[in-house]
């Protein structure tokens, strides 16, 4: 490997990575420079700060509480860098094999000069330093059979960065089809998602909290029932404080137990999962080492080296085959059968919607084709679904006695903002996804309401969908009147039309063009950004206010004794969603018109011309 190509690539990648700060913006740009800059100032006083801590704790600590301690450190970094490397997936690759054919450089200086450069990220120059210090504070306070750890670390560095780096030519790989590529990093970000949700998952359940459960619920029944006996005057005053002393020392003694308890399962977990584990062979490592056993330390640092040299040859006989164009090269396809004549109405585009013009028809149907086909709005609903369980799980643990029954559709109602909340970054942005598609809308003779109501129709199979399990799942855990439930089919239409008219205004007055493939404006500029935000904390909440009205006025109604049993939520219910509807509709032709006032200024936004 010639030093200078290293050098010059170092050089490149920096300079792409600066040029993709300044397209976000000039602000954006200061901002990541002097956040790089801070990471490597800050590299020295994080090592010491890591080694005078360590200095400080380590002779104080037990060797499962080192283990534990390198765990956390790691589990950190590895959330550090997966979260570097899906933003570096959610956007075009900076130093592609490809380019590298063009020039004067070998297939293994290419190799070893790509795998070095992506070794230049904030979580090694942060994490790095913090690691090295804590393993020589190890060896300064236990001794130097704990320098193993060195090497170790460096074996599990090799590991995570060989791996990632075979992931990500592997991806290289897929990702040659820019329409694959699309699919890949919704993939990737859903996986990352859940992910991220399997700790909550686990915490809602929380299987290992049953046995304080039961025992502060003996605790709750047996005080209780030794002041309902001082008040029958079966005992006295002084054998009811003698008998309540007793119950909480055995409550205190038992709650120590079951910490001991607790600490000790949490022990054995965290052993059994650094064995099976690879990134936990070094923290077992080091807990063995400091009990002064020093062979598993060397065994985890022979199989971690081992794991990223395979790695890295896997990762090298992916570098061969992109050389030698196994993943571009085009296969040849069988002749094509001829076609026969398509029956009217066969496709999605060429069918009707009943009660709608034409045009409305086809935007409608085009959006939602669009919809089905974008990875940026399949990676919202997979996050509405993943974020669906978590309510339903959150349900599942809810007892239905801690609900009065007439406030329990409140709890749908809830599930239902929060679909919304969840679409509403697709939806208060709707143009910003056609990008240069938006000519189409201004250079098409449909009228501009008929424009914002195919769009809106293009969301409703959606919304209405996950309302639709929403209730479901709110009947079967925390079961309604069936009156309640029947009012809140049409409070969802209206919660609907009410969130439709204003994402249309802010469609209208804050478009903001969004980069293929991904979530993320392409050029984000100060105003729309506020305008969102604003609208997100405020007016949306206060939007949603008048659908809860109906449920209010038959509380207080009921509260009063004046219902006489009529199923009031439900009629005004209705009449709301009537009301709501005609409300709507003179909208709509209003917000149309400020459409075509203002479709020029969108269409700039969205071209950048």
């Amino acid at each position: 490997m010639n030093w200078q190509h290293l050098t010059a690539f170092l050089w490149l990648r920096w300079r792409l990575s600066v040029n993709h700060w300044r397209r976000g913006g000039a602000f954006n740009a200061v901002v990541m420079t002097v956040a790089t800059f801070g990471a490597l100032a800050l590299a020295v006083p994080l090592f010491i700060g890591s080694f005078v801590f360590g200095m400080y704790a380590i002779p104080k600590a037990a060797p499962v509480h080192l283990m534990l301690a390198w765990d956390g450190l790691i589990v950190a970094f590895l959330f550090c860098w997966s979260i570097g490397l899906l933003t570096e997936l959610q956007r075009t690759e900076s130093l592609s094999l490809s380019k590298f054919l063009h020039l004067p450089v070998s297939v293994n200086a290419a190799f070893l000069i790509n795998y070095v450069s992506s070794l230049l990220s904030l979580t090694l120059i942060v994490f790095v330093p913090m690691m090295v210090g804590f393993c020589l504070a190890l060896v300064a306070s236990l001794g130097w059979l704990l320098v193993v750890a060195l090497p170790s670390l460096a074996a599990l560095l090799l590991m995570v960065t060989a791996l990632t780096y075979q992931f990500q030519g592997w991806l290289a790989s897929l990702m040659t089809n820019p329409r694959r590529r699309r699919l890949v990093i919704v993939g990737v970000t859903a996986i990352f998602v859940l992910m991220l949700q399997l700790p909550n998952l686990v915490n809602i359940v929380r299987p290992w909290g049953l046995q304080q459960s039961e025992r502060s619920a003996k605790f709750m029944k047996d005080f209780a029932e030794l002041n309902r006996a001082t008040k029958a005057g079966e005992i006295s005053p002084e054998e009811h404080l003698r008998r309540q002393q007793e119950l909480l020392k055995q409550h205190e003694l038992g709650t120590q137990q079951d910490e001991r308890e607790s600490v000790d399962r949490w022990s054995r977990t965290a052993r059994i999962a650094n064995l099976v584990l690879p990134i936990g062979w070094l923290p077992l490592g080091v807990a063995a080492a400091a009990e002064g056993i020093v062979v598993p330390a060397l065994l985890g640092c022979l199989g971690m080296t081992l794991v990223g040299a395979a790695s890295l040859w896997r990762a090298y006989r992916t570098t061969i085959r992109l050389y030698q164009g196994e993943f571009t090269a085009r296969k040849s396809r069988p002749a094509a059968a001829p076609t026969t004549a398509r029956k009217p109405g066969g496709l999605l585009l060429e069918a009707r919607l009943p009660g709608f013009s034409e045009p409305v028809s086809a935007i409608a149907l085009g959006s939602l084709q669009s919809l089905l086909r974008a990875p940026e709005a399949k990676m919202m609903f997979l996050t509405l679904v993943v974020m669906g369980v978590i309510f339903g799980s959150m349900l599942l643990r809810m007892p239905k006695e801690v609900v009065p029954e007439l406030f329990r559709p409140l709890v749908a109602v809830g599930g239902l903002i929060f679909v919304l909340f969840g679409m509403l970054q697709l939806m208060a942005n709707q143009f910003g996804f056609d990008r240069d598609g938006f000519r189409v809308f201004v250079l098409c003779a449909a009228p501009r309401r008929d424009i914002l109501l195919g769009k809106n129709l293009a969301f409703t199979p959606f919304v209405l969908g996950m309302d639709a399990i929403i209730l479901t799942v709110a009947q079967i855990v925390c079961p309604m009147r069936l009156e309640h439930f029947l009012a809140m089919l049409p409070q969802c239409v209206s919660m609907f039309l009410l969130f439709c008219i204003l994402a249309n205004l802010l469609s209208i007055y804050a478009p903001m063009h969004i980069a293929a493939g991904s979530m993320k404006p392409a050029h984000p500029k100060l105003i729309p950004i506020l305008i969102q935000m604003v609208m997100f904390m405020f007016v949306f909440p206060l939007s949603q206010a008048p659908t809860v009205l109906p449920l209010a006025v038959e509380a207080a109604l009921e509260w009063k004794g004046w219902s006489a049993g009529l199923p009031i939520c439900l009629l005004l219910s209705l009449a709301e969603c009537a009301a709501i509807v005609g409300m709507y509709r003179w909208f709509l032709a209003w917000e149309g018109g400020l459409l075509q006032a203002r479709e020029q200024r969108i269409l700039e936004s969205l071209t950048g011309k």
